[in-house]
């Protein structure tokens, strides 16, 4: 995971996680909102365990939502849509451990790998990912997440061996508790799969002009349907959250080309440079020339 304003509006993540030898990152401590909003809804190959370290959120994995607490662990299977709220305001300190299934699998497809590997990375959602800080290993999880992030902040020999390790240890206590049960329904997949349908929709022609008739037939919804599903399902209207992504789309060029800023409204799907200044000073809090400018110091 890797929160910061200009890529939060992502879809499928396009960030590298840890190395291409080393699949597995940690972002440690995180503390960020945007209009209440901890990450939007977004998927990536990796893995992910999720540490509440102080505060609450609400987590939106797959379509279930989950309200937790401080000292709860959350995992989440390999290309599963998964977004966080604040929770009345307050804010919520977290870890987050990304890891590629590459990282854990066996070599060959032997018991670990058939039985207890695999199960988890075929992206059911179950109720045992979810560890509680009442739960019965939840001090020796937090335990083992502390050596963890110890282990990660040194430098020393087969110090990845070990980080690999308690990366087991830690899937050890979430795969094995005994009740398990599937929280999703069929619906929900259907769910699931129009959000990612959107999604990449918004991805692949955010330049373009976008109707929300366009936006409507990418999902077979008529306009009324699709809207109240967006709204439910993202927590925003569909032109504000294509406005915020095409703002997104223009940081990045800001801090990364010497594009004018009219080329660049232009070129992230903004018709008019003068809505898009407008429309940028209300997210960002300043206009896209001195958004720049923070970025060349």
């Amino acid at each position: 995971m890797k929160i910061n304003n200009t890529n939060s509006l992502n879809t499928k993540e396009a960030v590298q996680h840890g190395t291409a030898d080393f699949k597995l990152q940690l972002y440690h401590n995180i503390d960020h909102v945007d209009n209440g909003l901890i990450f939007y809804s977004h998927w990536h190959e990796e893995a992910e365990i999720l540490y509440i370290l102080d505060g609450e959120m609400e987590i939106v994995v797959d379509s279930i939502s989950l309200f937790v607490k401080k000292g709860t662990f959350v995992l989440i299977p390999p290309n599963l849509l998964h977004g966080a709220f604040q929770i009345y305001g307050q804010h919520c300190h977290f870890s987050s451990i990304v890891f590629h299934s590459d990282f854990i699998d066996s070599k060959s497809q032997d018991r670990i790998q058939k039985s207890q590997l695999t199960p988890f990375l075929d992206n059911t959602f179950l109720s045992s990912y979810i560890l509680s800080p009442f739960d019965y290993n939840s001090e020796k999880m937090k335990s083992i997440f502390n050596d963890f992030h110890s282990c990660y902040c040194e430098v020393h020999p087969f110090r990845e061996l070990l980080l690999k390790g308690y990366l087991l240890q830690m899937l050890f206590y979430l795969l094995q508790k005994e009740k398990k049960y599937e929280i999703k329904s069929a619906n929900i997949h259907l769910q699931e799969n129009r959000k990612k349908t959107i999604l990449k929709y918004i991805e692949e022609n955010y330049k373009n002009q976008i109707s929300l008739q366009d936006l409507s037939q990418s999902v077979s919804l008529s306009k009324e349907q699709f809207c109240r599903f967006f709204k439910h399902s993202f927590r925003t209207s569909p032109i504000q959250y294509l406005n915020q992504y095409r703002i997104n789309r223009a940081c990045l060029l800001l801090g990364s080309t010497n594009l004018s800023v009219i080329d660049i409204a232009l070129e992230v799907g903004f018709d008019s440079s003068n809505y898009f200044s407008i429309a940028f000073k209300k997210a960002i809090g300043m206009t896209p020339s001195q958004f720049r400018k923070t970025t060349q110091k």
